[in-house]
């Protein structure tokens, strides 16, 4: 007998109809964005004109500063440029020697790269892409014998 009630007991649980219900709203949430470029070349750059004469400055060869990367196609992405010393110039940055200064170049097309936070874009970009630059010493008075240097930071911002 007291299976038979248990049974009942049972039963009368499971025809019992719910009364009561909640409902939750999941919202999902978030950005896609595409994979950025990756730099192939070194992240610490030297541009070294070894030993230029203080009459030849004009004329002294420019320096190499390779940067490269590959990137997946379509890509875009802004180059920006500051100098921790300060500039001469919007394109030109100042050295540690009084009236010695070093430009940028970009090697594609000779244009100077802006020395104060300006963004140059760059899109449409796809597997190998070279965006070196080439370094030249530039003159506006004149210069003292003796070491120089400079420090640019290179900001590339992935679109």
């Amino acid at each position: 007998m007291i299976k038979n009630l248990s049974l009942a007991a049972l039963a009368a649980f499971i025809n019992v109809p719910a009364f009561a219900a909640d409902t939750v709203n999941i919202n999902v949430r978030g950005t896609m964005t595409r994979p950025p470029c990756t730099l192939t070349s070194a992240t610490a750059l030297t541009a070294n004109f070894n030993s230029v004469r203080t009459d030849e400055i004009s004329s002294a060869p420019v320096v190499s500063v390779p940067v490269k990367m590959t990137c997946p196609s379509g890509s875009s992405l802004n180059m920006s440029f500051t100098s921790t010393n300060g500039t001469i110039s919007a394109t030109v940055a100042k050295t540690n020697v009084t009236n010695l200064g070093v430009a940028l170049l970009y090697a594609s097309d000779s244009s100077a790269a802006n020395m104060e936070g300006v963004k140059k874009a760059f899109t449409g970009l796809n597997g190998s892409v070279d965006l070196s630059l080439n370094a030249k010493l530039v003159s506006t008075g004149t210069v003292a014998v003796g070491s120089y240097s400079s420090a640019l930071v290179l900001t590339i911002d992935y679109l």
